[in-house]
């Protein structure tokens, strides 16, 4: 899970443009990235799944 969520981290540093976290920190900005992204998407998920039901 560490390299997943550094990759992530990364990708999302770069893509995004978002300022590059303190020396010591990275771990821990990688898992609160991957975290946020993982729960938006289960987040639009349950969103639509929601809809879709309703519909």
């Amino acid at each position: 899970m560490g390299k997943f969520s550094e990759w992530v981290s990364e990708s999302f540093i770069w893509g995004v443009g978002v300022t590059r976290p303190k020396p010591g920190t990275e771990r821990f900005a990688a898992r609160f990235i991957t975290g946020l992204l993982f729960g938006s998407v289960l987040f639009l998920a349950a969103v639509f799944l929601l809809v879709a039901t309703h519909i």
